[in-house]
């Protein structure tokens, strides 16, 4: 199981893990700075700086608030709770590259309301609202694989037309369920 398994190390014996798809994935075959990023239970976007040593913007691609979360693993729907859908991008400032799709549904009911404001008026991204509001929180990995299908409606996303790695990982604040993302790295940016 993927959530044991990356609980508290960031390397497995055998190199290969086998996700909720019923998919062997194997770890050594990914390139170095691709598996770090799906195995970390942090957020990406000051690895992707640091790394390709370039900013990184958060480019919303949809955002909408409803009362159900669909298409998730873990974060489960409950009566009367607003959830936030939302997808974005991470991308170069210099060099345009997309280096992440990322798929989110947000409890908004279980966190605190000036942070769920602030979420909803999308000024900030997930990760970086979290630690600079000080939130207390928890990270579990789900599930990892590769993916070929298309993941992004926009037309700026078409290096997701091609072979991509993913994780979906949950966020827990206080103790709840608060957050569920799915991101999506392109190969071709990691080669």
């Amino acid at each position: 199981m993927i959530q044991q398994t990356f609980k508290s190390r960031g390397f497995i014996s055998g190199d290969k893990i086998l996700n909720r798809k019923g998919q062997s994935v194997d770890m050594s075959a990914l390139p170095a700075f691709l598996r770090t990023l799906l195995v970390t239970d942090g957020t990406v976007t000051k690895s992707l700086e640091a790394y390709f040593w370039e900013p990184v913007i958060v480019n919303n691609t949809l955002q909408d608030v409803s009362s159900s979360a669909t298409d998730t693993i873990a974060l489960t729907k409950q009566a009367g709770h607003k959830y936030l859908h939302r997808k974005v991008t991470l991308n170069g400032v210099n060099t345009h590259t997309i280096y992440t799709y990322a798929d989110s549904y947000i409890n908004l009911s279980v966190l605190p309301q000036d942070t769920a404001e602030k979420l909803i008026a999308n000024t900030i991204g997930i990760g970086e609202l979290l630690r600079d509001e000080g939130l207390e929180t928890y990270r579990e990995i789900l599930d990892i694989g590769t993916d070929s299908k298309g993941l992004c409606e926009s037309e700026q996303c078409n290096a997701f037309s091609s072979l991509s790695a993913y994780r979906t990982y949950i966020i827990r604040v206080s103790g709840y369920t608060a957050i569920e993302i799915t991101e999506w790295f392109p190969f071709a940016a990691y080669q």
